[in-house]
């Protein structure tokens, strides 16, 4: 009798996991259809249900800057069956904005995907042509910079410049990059900070790249640790489950995400859309957004906008 419990008990633990294989995954992307986050998620998704071999399902749940997203993982069952496809925001500025139903313990870490670096910009039609320029002006008069809005990169990595710098800046935040670029144009604003994405796509140069090293595809353009800057600032996104995930299944959804990084598709796609590939597995992606949320909380304390 103890023998055949044992093989009952064995065989209802394989159908239990032989069930749980086959359910079908969701991806939640704490933002809408067609934006930048879902883009890359969709092509990351490809390789990483190929190399799974399981159905995944994109969610999109947008709203109040990608945190109802984040906390809809937090809150769903440690089962593997539902991931986040996770940028910068929602998980290392956001809870240093406003009151969250999540915090950085809520997650278990898979890996990071992506780590593109944003680079100082000025207006093609500027009279400068140096970073040292405008720190002289922010020391004799001002600068303004503007940014996509408090609290996002473009904001934070000025915001460090400035301080760092010691200049006397004032900043404007707008409605997304597309009305600040109008704004630089139309000379309302000196600098703005964003990725090679919008250094292409408008009339704009670049002074600077907030990298530890010069890009491979601008080597004329100098870090700003080269102009004297211990600055760097990236937009990334990564994979993250809610806590409490089983060792083996996350052993096995970071060897399936390296994987989806590696895909041919997801290549292409950074490729052609100037996004810097990087994987960490999960212990490096939890240390990196542990010490990244450290550091913006600190940045967005000096300008007064924690809450």
């Amino acid at each position: 009798m103890r023998t055949k419990i044992t093989f009952a008990s064995l065989f209802v633990m394989l159908g239990a996991a032989t069930a749980a294989q086959s359910q079908t995954m969701e991806l939640v992307v704490p933002f809408g259809a067609g934006g930048g986050s879902d883009t890359v998620a969709r092509v990351f998704e490809r390789g990483f249900s190929a190399a799974l071999d399981r159905t995944i399902v994109i969610r999109n749940i947008a709203g109040a800057s990608g945190t109802i997203g984040a906390a809809a993982v937090a809150q769903a069952s440690a089962d593997g069956n539902t991931l986040g496809y996770i940028p910068i925001g929602p998980l290392a500025i956001q809870p240093s904005l406003r009151d969250t139903a999540y915090d950085l313990d809520s997650f278990d870490y898979i890996c990071q995907t992506t780590s593109t670096p944003v680079f100082l910009l000025q207006s093609a039609g500027s009279d400068k042509s140096e970073v040292a320029e405008w720190v002289t002006q922010g020391a004799d008069s001002r600068v303004v910079y503007g940014s996509s809005g408090p609290g996002t990169i473009p904001h934070i990595a000025m915001a460090a410049f400035a301080t760092e710098a010691d200049m006397n800046s004032v900043h404007l935040p707008f409605d997304g990059t597309g009305v600040a670029m109008n704004a630089m144009a139309g000379g309302e604003i000196d600098l703005f900070v964003d990725t090679a994405t919008v250094m292409e796509s408008y009339d704009v140069t670049a002074l600077a790249v907030f990298s530890a090293e010069r890009l491979e595809a601008y080597p004329d353009i100098p870090t700003m640790a080269e102009l004297g800057y211990d600055l760097e600032f990236s937009v990334w996104q990564g994979l993250v489950a809610p806590t409490g995930l089983d060792e083996a299944q996350k052993s096995a959804l970071a060897d399936a995400c390296s994987a989806a990084v590696d895909a041919t598709a997801f290549q292409e796609l950074a490729a052609q859309t100037n996004t810097g590939l990087m994987y960490r597995g999960p212990e490096d992606f939890e240390a990196f957004v542990r010490s990244n949320a450290e550091v913006n909380a600190q940045i967005l304390q000096d300008a007064g906008l924690t809450q």
